[in-house]
């Protein structure tokens, strides 16, 4: 038979659901029977009303309902309750069959009792739609709530009018009960879907965001932090250049061309979190990444001359793989750099200040093949890198520089 549900869900979002409404059930579980406890020892002095000597025979069956209440609550500290939404209804189903007993008994000790207070039945009844999880839990607690307390009436020697205006009062109760659960359910199926699809909205969001920035200028974007700037002492800036893209473009669809670019550089993006060096961005066919911007990192130099070394591995393969003619041209330069975000539509985190001009400049002046770095970058490595001096290098609107070639590390 098909679930009554207003909405229905996959058995994974279903348990997901489940477990999310466990939250609030445990809580107003505590509640409810907590004013149980509190409403069978205050109406206790509504038996001294009815009857001056009602005590007598009131007294121990409301020690009794004390006593269930308090047990109720403290099962609903277990875990194998407290937790799991499957068990759950059971410990209602328990709490509100006690009821279902004790105060039908209760009632038949009082004068007009079973006539009088028979309300209360139904009263204890608003709390079940709030702590189950739709129509069928409801029914399957008040349903055998309604029978037992009607046939304990009958055991206790009510009348006939005693037992309909009770079965009238009940069942009249559950009907609103579980109208009232059907329309709960609706509200909180609705509110359950609607914050799923604002969590996943929020995660494509947040990958998004991430694709563009560092998650720690991110992190400060979304705290409104305004302007994003900072200055850092010492980085290293590589900058990488495909040498020959421009021949391959002539001969390939677009299709075919940036699904190829794409393939190359995702290769490249993946080395940059292998090393954690933040990739800064992509300008046509040349890649820009910088290490030594988060944290104090000491061996930035060592970062990047890696990711240098595993992307020209990178390009080797991915030549002979697509049997295309393509070198790449690294350059690398270390050095102090300013770092923000720029823009207030189509934002960007990007870097300033002459150590970038001349890590770009190691690039434009390198040689194909080859990992050009300056003698500050060279400085920093350790002796496990191997270099080469190339010589002195005149860089474009700078004084001559000697440089190197990185070549491998031991």
């Amino acid at each position: 038979m098909k679930r009554l549900y207003s909405i229905e869900f996959e058995p994974n979002e279903e348990r997901a659901y489940a477990k999310q409404l466990m939250q609030r059930f445990v809580p107003l579980g505590r509640l409810g029977t907590g004013i149980g406890l509190v409403a069978f020892i205050g109406y206790g002095f509504w038996d001294a009303v009815l009857d001056p000597n009602a005590w007598e025979r009131t007294a121990y069956l409301r020690a009794t309902a004390v006593a269930h209440f308090l047990a109720c609550i403290g099962l609903s500290f277990l875990p194998s309750f407290r937790t799991n939404p499957k068990l759950w209804p059971f410990l209602i189903l328990y709490t509100y069959l006690g009821i279902a007993v004790l105060f039908p008994l209760i009632l038949a000790q009082l004068p007009g009792g079973l006539v009088a207070g028979i309300s209360g039945l139904t009263t204890g009844m608003i709390f079940v739609p709030a702590m189950t999880n739709g129509v069928l839990q409801t029914s399957g607690i008040l349903v055998p709530y309604l029978l037992i307390a009607v046939f304990t009436i009958a055991l206790a020697g009510g009348t006939n009018f005693e037992v309909v205006n009770a079965l009238a009062w009940t069942s009249g109760g559950v009907g609103f009960a579980v109208a009232f659960s059907y329309q709960l359910d609706v509200i909180n199926r609705r509110a359950f879907r609607l914050e799923r699809l604002l969590e996943d909205e929020t995660r494509r969001s947040e990958v998004l965001l991430l694709n563009i920035l560092p998650a720690k200028i991110a992190s400060r974007l979304k705290a409104h932090e305004e302007p994003v700037a900072d200055k850092h002492e010492s980085v290293s800036i590589l900058f990488a250049d495909l040498a020959g893209f421009s021949n391959i473009t002539r001969k390939m669809s677009a299709d075919e061309l940036v699904s190829l670019l794409n393939d190359l550089f995702s290769r490249f993006d993946r080395l940059v979190d292998e090393h954690h060096v933040e990739k800064i961005k992509t300008i046509g066919d040349a890649y820009m990444a910088a290490a030594g911007l988060h944290g104090s990192v000491v061996d930035h130099a060592a970062r990047i001359a890696n990711l240098a070394l595993e992307m020209q591995s990178a390009v080797r393969e991915f030549r002979q793989r697509n049997s295309i003619d393509l070198e790449l041209r690294i350059g690398i330069h270390s050095g102090p750099v300013i770092a923000g975000v720029i823009g207030k539509r189509k934002f960007s985190y990007d870097l300033w200040g002459d150590t970038v001009n001349v890590a770009s400049r190691m690039e434009s002046e390198g040689i194909p093949g080859k990992i050009q770095i300056s003698e500050e970058t060279q400085k920093l490595l350790p002796v496990s890198y191997f270099v080469s001096t190339r010589g002195e290098v005149q860089i474009k609107g700078d004084l001559p520089r000697t440089t190197y070639f990185l070549e491998g590390c031991s």
